[in-house]
């Protein structure tokens, strides 16, 4: 008897970013924006962007104006195709909403038959145990991993009183959530969930406590992905679920004035506690506010970037090291 085999190299592609399999929905760890992953995917104390939703959706409090984003990639040698769109839009006073969608897939995987009675398994053939196949797949099939996320996000600036007279500091406080629906596809079946990640980030001027002109901008914020860790349900007669577990990102941000050279340096770094601390460091310098310059750590693997800021476009270039492969992103960004 002959049953339909799957020699499913995707997995092995997740498999690399999930940890050997420990993981769900792994594809969401990718991030989006040429800019924050130029920097070493560290953006859970960025403000202003719109791709907010996918580092801390507390940095969505302190846009201001209309923002529309997107992204494309082929990753991996061109294994996967990342798509990515986000939306976001000030709507009353200090209030801020957001959708962004992203999607990573993988198209014409081959499928095989094999014999199940056969001494040679699929196990053997997978890992290189067995003779290579001499006939070619009876068809192929897909693998799509989409998430849409709903953003909404809250600026309270306040001051602080620390007891000197005539002197308060201003604090810039953002709250953010994210409701958001996962869907993966494999082949016929298909596993469904709906998320929610929280975001709270702090932004001092430090001008405003040094009483001095050349101080910098300095922010904390925090990230707690998957609340309630989020349940994947696969339509399978078993109803298998995955569990994505909740993840705590932690990041802080500084941003140098360099009044010489009418630039600012930004120095970030961000730890989660999804995989044992990984950490993630990056640096920019934007020059006259035109031009940019990146580089960073993502997990230990080599980042770097550039950036053009031209009228109400920002064009953004990320380079990002990984044992897989090397890839190359571009995104856009329009502020109106």
């Amino acid at each position: 008897m002959k049953t339909k085999g799957i020699l499913i190299f995707i997995f092995l592609i997740q498999l690399a970013f999930a940890q050997s399999g420990r993981y769900a929905a792994s594809f969401l760890e990718l991030g989006v924006g040429a800019r924050t992953m130029g920097m070493g995917s560290a953006g859970v104390a960025a403000t202003g962007q719109v791709t907010a939703p996918f580092w801390n959706p507390a940095g969505l409090a302190m846009v201001e104006r209309l923002q529309a984003g997107s992204m494309y990639a082929n990753l991996f040698n061109k294994l996967e195709q990342q798509s990515y769109f986000g939306f976001v839009l000030p709507v009353m006073k200090n209030s801020v909403v957001g959708i962004s969608w992203m999607r990573l897939s993988i198209d014409e995987i081959p499928r095989y038959d094999f014999d199940e009675d056969s001494p040679i398994t699929a196990y053997q053939r997978l890992h290189g145990q067995a003779q290579q196949l001499t006939y070619g797949p009876v068809d192929y099939f897909s693998n799509q991993n989409d998430v849409f996320i709903f953003t909404f996000a809250r600026l309270i600036p306040t001051k602080f009183d620390l007891g000197w007279q005539y002197f308060e500091i201003p604090v810039k406080f953002g709250f953010g959530l994210n409701l958001k629906y996962i869907s993966q596809q494999l082949d016929r079946n298909k596993a469904t969930g709906i998320g929610i990640d929280i975001g709270w980030l702090m932004s001092l001027n430090l001008n405003d406590i040094f009483a001095g002109e050349y101080y910098g901008v300095l922010n904390f914020g925090l990230n707690v992905q998957d609340l309630a860790e989020t349940r994947m349900v696969w339509d399978t007669e078993s109803r298998h679920v995955d569990r994505l577990k909740r993840n705590f990102k932690y990041g802080v941000q500084y941003t140098q004035p360099l009044a010489f050279l009418d630039s600012d340096l930004i120095l970030a770094y961000d730890v989660n506690t999804k995989y044992d601390g990984n950490t993630h460091l990056g640096a920019e310098l934007l020059i006259k506010s035109l031009f940019a310059l990146r580089v960073g750590s993502n997990f230990g693997h080599l980042t770097a970037g550039a950036g053009l800021l031209l009228w109400k476009f920002r064009v953004n270039y990320a380079f990002q090291g990984h044992d897989l492969g090397n890839s190359h992103r571009v995104s856009l960004t329009l502020v109106f």
